[in-house]
């Protein structure tokens, strides 16, 4: 009989649905953001074609990294990571523009829409090399990187895929960076001359 009433009690107060129903903010968040991004699929994944990180996609493998991603918004000079922090996500710039900067404060380059941020981290397994952190008003596409492997386990060719994208974006990355060290040097013998 008690056991019985203690169950009513907990039935009318809300007690057991509260316990199986509690969802920790960021994780409601998540949810959020990624029902907003599959709430068009078709308009998301034409856009999704444009960004280079996924040239060469199938319809269904652009829908499996819909369905692992989140839109998140950063305000003008908020950090999104830092040096030395864990490598968990990368991120897909859609709108602003993000500065990459030393540990020093040295600014290194700037990112565009369509860029690709924080990726390196995610295949090495190693900390941030750099400050990360918006120059404008930004609005991301980020990728966990549990949620990217356990893609990458369910669908070796679009491991492939997306890791042959990588390298090409980080080949580009780095012959940016070769032409500021070209023009970096090229002025520091003209100083010397001088």
């Amino acid at each position: 009989m008690r056991k019985d009433m203690t169950m009513d009690l907990n039935r009318r107060s809300g007690i057991n649905r509260r316990v199986h129903e509690a969802v920790p903010p960021d994780n409601r968040r998540k949810k959020e953001e990624r029902r907003s991004l599959q709430h068009e699929p078709a308009s998301i994944i034409e856009r999704f074609r444009k960004i280079p990180l996924f040239e060469g996609l199938t319809d269904n493998q652009l829908e499996m990294m819909l369905t692992i991603c989140s839109k998140v918004k950063y305000e003008a000079n908020q950090h999104i990571y830092s040096f030395d922090q864990d490598a968990n996500n990368m991120f897909i710039l859609l709108k602003g523009k993000i500065g990459i900067l030393f540990g020093s404060g040295v600014d290194l380059q700037s990112i565009n829409p369509a860029g690709l941020v924080g990726e390196m981290g995610i295949f090495t397994g190693e900390k941030r090399s750099a400050n990360v952190v918006a120059e404008t008003e930004c609005l991301v596409l980020n990728f966990s990187k549990s949620e990217l492997y356990r893609v990458f386990a369910a669908d070796k060719d679009l491991n492939v895929k997306i890791l042959m994208n990588v390298i090409k974006e980080l080949s580009k990355k780095m012959r940016r960076s070769n032409e500021q060290i070209d023009q970096l040097l090229y002025r520091m013998r003209v100083l010397d001359i001088m």
